[in-house]
This record gives structure tokens, sequence and C-alpha cells, in this order.
């Protein structure tokens, strides 16, 4: 294994994943690496080089609920009043999202074999767990708000629906390079599509669901949703800080190259979710319109760029396009 301290990581290098009964490691702190290190790979956290990744797990396991301790009655009854557009925006952003955190949980999976620093796999397990979480609490408003009819068709519509299916597999496939060819660029990706996800489409889709408790509609399901955008607010943390670190130890790598490459992702990945909340919508949503939707989107991809290091893409979007956003997605904490 090539150790970066004494060359610096290129995009094209392949990474081998780290292993536990590593006897040749060694336990210097000075020497600790986010990947490709060549430590003992044993969770040894006596001493911290990764003060700020390693604060994030207390932040994270702060974060206690779950989906149970919701009432859905409420939601049950709201369920059957809303027009039958609002219903089908109500499925298919349901459905997304159980799609889009058992990606998150997947990929996790595939990329913390790979960290040589103990304060990233103690970190990561918190959001494993988290997310984990997020899909039985998505489970748990599926089962109170749809019908037991209904709930088929909505878990099958991520490969059933074609714009679904596109969608979703355009993101899988993205999430597959570093899976069959784990090269350091495309680990790179999978922080930034991670981060994108988190930052950008969960909250577009959970928007359109937040328009709904405006008017007193799913209090349940809305405390569901926020809570997963609370715990994700500090994954999103953790993601950007692995990746400022991973560039640091690695000079080589903070290259135009990787900035353009990065840029170009966003772009595409913010087309894709553009398109894809129209046609969650349909344009029809009471509060909302396709231009706000996709204001919104292209806000949070700045935000995203921003929390890079990156200049904005769309620097005309200013402000916070849906005004009422962030008042009914903040959860305040002790």
């Amino acid at each position: 294994m090539i150790n970066p301290a004494e060359s610096g990581l290129t995009l094209q290098q392949r990474l081998s994943r780290s292993f536990l009964f590593n006897e040749l490691g060694d336990r210097w702190i000075s020497r600790r690496k986010i990947i490709a290190g060549s430590n003992t790979n044993l969770m040894e956290l006596g001493e911290i080089k990764y003060q700020d990744i390693y604060d994030f797990y207390a932040k994270a396991i702060a974060n206690n609920w779950n989906g149970e301790q919701f009432s859905l009655a409420k939601d049950e009854k709201d369920y059957s009043q809303v027009s039958e557009v609002e219903r089908k925006t109500v499925e298919r952003v349901l459905a997304s999202l159980v799609f889009l955190e058992s990606e998150l949980l997947d990929n996790y999976y595939v990329i913390v074999p790979y960290f040589t620093a103990p304060e990233c796999t103690l970190v990561a397990s918190a959001m494993i767990a988290q997310t984990a979480n997020h899909t039985n609490a998505l489970s748990n408003a599926v089962r109170g708000v749809v019908t037991q009819q209904e709930r088929d068709p909505l878990y099958n519509s991520w490969r059933t629906i074609e714009k679904m299916r596109e969608r979703n597999k355009l993101i899988n496939n993205r999430f597959l390079e570093f899976t069959n060819k784990p090269l350091v660029v495309n680990f790179i990706d999978d922080l930034v599509i991670s981060l994108f996800i988190q930052v950008v489409m969960i909250p577009s889709e959970l928007s359109l669901v937040y328009s709904l408790t405006r008017r007193g509609r799913l209090p349940g399901t809305f405390e569901i949703l926020r809570h997963i955008q609370r715990d994700l607010d500090v994954h999103s943390k953790i993601l950007t800080s692995i990746y400022h670190k991973l560039l640091e130890e690695n000079q080589s790598l903070n290259s135009t190259e990787l900035k353009d490459h990065v840029v170009k992702l966003i772009r595409d990945l913010t087309n894709l979710e553009t398109d894809f909340t129209q046609f969650l919508t349909e344009g029809m949503i009471p509060g909302l319109n396709n231009l706000m939707n996709a204001k919104f989107t292209q806000a949070q991809a700045n935000k995203v760029l921003k929390m890079l290091s990156l200049d904005p893409l769309f620097p005309g979007v200013g402000g916070q396009p849906i005004p009422w956003f962030e008042s009914y997605s903040e959860i305040r904490t002790r």
C-alpha cells in the first residue's frame, strides 16, 4: 500500500480496503490518514488526530429518536382528504426517500472499509445506525398513512414508474463506480453524491410534504421527516469535514482537475433533481410552483458548493426561494 506521507494520492490511484489484523501497521498519530494510511486499523481512540470528526460522533448520537414515538392517527384521516395529485406526490416522495436512504446506507457500508482513521470509522457507525433508523421510520409513515392496497405499488414505484427508475438508476450507477473500481476520484465522488443527496435531493423533496403541513395536514409524517433532516444536517457536516481533511493531506488532489470534475458532477445532479421534483408535483401543489422548486434546488446546490469551498453554479439565486422552509424544518435542540 502506498504511504501518502511519502507520496500524495492521485485521482486515478486505486485504493485498498483496510484490514483489522495489520501487524506491520504503525501507531504514530502523526502518520494517521483518512484513507490509504498504514496503521493497525484497530479502534484506538486514546489519541485523537481529527478532533472535529470525532466530536461529530457525540452530536450524532445525541439525536436519539424513532418513528414509533410520533402518532400518525391524524395523518391517516388527512390522507383521505387531500387531492389526488397531493396524494400521488406524497406517495412518490416517500418512495423516493426510501430509495435515497437505502442508497446512502449501502454506500456507507462500501466506503467505511477504506477508512484508515478510527475517528472516521467511529462516526460512520453512527451515520449507519441513524440511516437504518430513517428507513424504519419511513416504513412506519407508509404503514400509518398509505392503505394496504397502495403500499405495494408505492414500494415498487422506484422501478415501475419510468421517471423514478431512470433517476434512481443514474444515482445507483454513480455509486457503483467506486464499488467496481475503487479509485480515489470515485471515492471522492461517493462523498460528494452522498452530500448532495443529504443537502439537495432530500430537502427538495421534503419541501413538497412540508407544504401540506403548512395547512395542518400530516403532522406525524412531518415530525418523522424533519427529524430525518436534523440527522442529515449532522451527516452532511461529517462528510464535508472528511472531504476537506482528505484534500489537506493530499495537496496533489486539490487541483483544477478535481474542482472542475466536482462542479460538473453537482451540475448534472442539480439538473437531474430539478427535473425530478417537477415530475413529483406536476406543478399542482398549492403554495409551490416549478420555478420556486427549481430555484430551491439550485440554492441548495450552491450550499453544497460553498461547503466544498467552491464557487456557486447559480449566482443569481439568492436568499431562500421557499421562505417558510427553514422555519418548518428546524428542530430546536437542547
